[in-house]
């Protein structure tokens, strides 16, 4: 499986896999808002450059996000990642019980919004359901 790295960062890493058109986005520890649209946002890029509609997010190192953040995920940059073409949600949840309470505000909110979504704690685990959902 060829991995492209996209960014790299003290905060996170974001990766496409060419064959599989999978977005995959690490964060490594908690990250400023500007830090988390750039990774998202550049996300948005590659569905959209790629016709790719498969995300995996390993969110085991974050917490909640705050207010304003889950806002801004839910009002705009929602609806541009599923322009982009956006189907199907692997999350790997935190590991921080309030984090894990907000991502399931998104699990809730994105579901509604036709995103198909599977929730693990093991990031190989999520990547084999995304490799095989929507096999065509």
């Amino acid at each position: 499986m060829s991995k492209l790295t996209v960014l790299d960062s003290k905060f996170a890493s974001l990766y496409y896999y060419q064959e599989q058109k999978i977005v995959q986005h690490r964060f490594h520890r908690e990250l400023d808002s500007d830090h988390l649209r750039e990774v998202l946002n550049r996300g948005v890029d590659l569905l959209h450059e790629n016709k790719a509609c498969k995300w995996l997010s390993d969110n085991r190192a974050i917490n909640a996000h705050s207010p304003e953040d889950t806002q801004w995920i839910n009002n705009v940059w929602l609806p541009e990642a599923i322009a982009a073409g956006w189907k199907y949600w692997a999350l790997v949840v935190p590991d921080d019980f309030y984090a894990r309470i907000n991502m399931n505000e998104f699990v809730n909110s994105f579901w509604e919004m036709g995103v198909r979504i599977m929730v693990f704690v093991d990031p190989d685990e999520a990547m084999r359901w995304l490799e095989n959902v929507d096999r065509r």
